[in-house]
């Protein structure tokens, strides 16, 4: 009998372990492997816009849901004394929920719930800068882990939030949808077109919104490249109701590039690094008039059929007052099984 607990134990535990090894659910392209980290551009004026998040270029199937929550921890330091000081440390989670209307069509909505303080890290990044010989020298003039946005409006006004400002907030919600234009194969790639808006639900006076309604249309592609490797690019437009934040004029247009790269490791885990480019989001307004340069590395693992993970670290490239100085990223994606007979 004890015999039969132990065989039946092992049955279930390698029939566990067969069960993890099976991606198909998150894997429904031959020209796409686990896909992009879906991690939007950070800079501190984009996330109060409407900019892209990358997806991978496939859709869900026909009655298939999924649910995710994405978290990123930026630390900011943003300093032109003539226009602005954002010395802040954010944490945002992101919860999202998406639905397969057709095999081609999908349908999705967010909300993203934000913290805005002093925050913690601010050590241990000038410990970082200062071993790289890399150091901001503006950043040590400040105290550490202090919350400060001052904003010079180019009308005259300043705009200010401190400690006494800190806390959480909803941001602005969105609603999209994403259609499937080619199905990819091992030789051509897969493509879809993708649409959103964004609904103004957060305080603009606190700055967790911009105001007003935002629309965005893109395509994004995937191709794999021989047996390890997939590669990735989006296109993406927004167009902006409000031209105007605290008194610094916004550009109505930008356009938002990304590209990345996916080493498959093994079927169940990749390593990805990808760069974004969004451009500029004001008009002659330091920093912020040039366009923002993000580089994120990271991995990917599926946990079991209907579980995934990713992981990654963000750095801001050739223009440091426009976004994080670091920032991290962890997201978990659970994905429903397939309809039988639904592709």
């Amino acid at each position: 009998m004890a015999r039969a607990r132990v065989a039946a134990a092992a049955a279930l535990l390698v029939a566990g372990l067969a069960a993890g090894q099976d991606v198909s659910n998150f894997v429904t392209s031959p020209a796409v492997g686990l896909g992009p980290l879906e991690l939007r551009s950070q800079s501190p004026l984009n996330i109060l816009r409407l900019t892209p998040t990358p997806r991978s270029p496939a859709t869900l199937a026909a009655g298939q849901w999924q649910l995710e929550l994405l978290t990123s921890w930026n630390n900011y330091f943003d300093y032109d004394p003539k226009y602005y000081t954002i010395d802040a440390e954010t944490l945002r989670f992101t919860m999202s929920a998406s639905y397969g209307v057709t095999s081609r069509l999908e349908l999705a909505a967010s909300l993203p719930l934000s913290y805005r303080g002093g925050g913690i890290m601010d050590r241990f990044i000038e410990n970082f800068e200062g071993l790289l010989h890399v150091a901001n020298k503006d950043r040590k003039l400040f105290p550490r882990n202090r919350y400060l946005v001052l904003i010079h409006g180019t009308n005259g006004r300043t705009f200010e939030l401190t400690g006494e400002d800190a806390g959480w907030g909803i941001e602005d919600a969105t609603v999209g949808a994403r259609y499937r234009l080619a199905d990819g194969t091992a030789s051509t790639p897969a493509v879809t077109a993708t649409f959103v808006l964004k609904i103004p639900t957060g305080r603009s006076a606190s700055l967790y919104s911009s105001g007003g309604y935002d629309f965005e249309a893109g395509v994004s592609a995937g191709q794999r490249l021989g047996r390890r490797f997939n590669v990735y690019a989006a296109l993406g437009a927004m167009h902006y109701a409000s031209d105007d934040m605290v008194g610094v004029r916004l550009k109505p247009n930008q356009i938002s590039l990304f590209t990345g790269v996916e080493y498959r490791h093994s079927p169940r885990m990749s390593w990805l690094l990808q760069a974004l480019v969004t451009s500029a989001g004001a008009e002659q307004f330091g920093g912020f008039s040039k366009n923002t340069y993000e580089i994120t590395v990271g991995l990917k693992r599926v946990l079991n059929p209907n579980l995934l993970l990713e992981a990654s670290l963000l750095e801001n490239l050739f223009i440091f007052d426009n976004s994080p100085d670091v920032g991290f990223h962890v997201g978990l994606v659970w994905r429903s099984n397939r309809p039988r007979g639904k592709g």
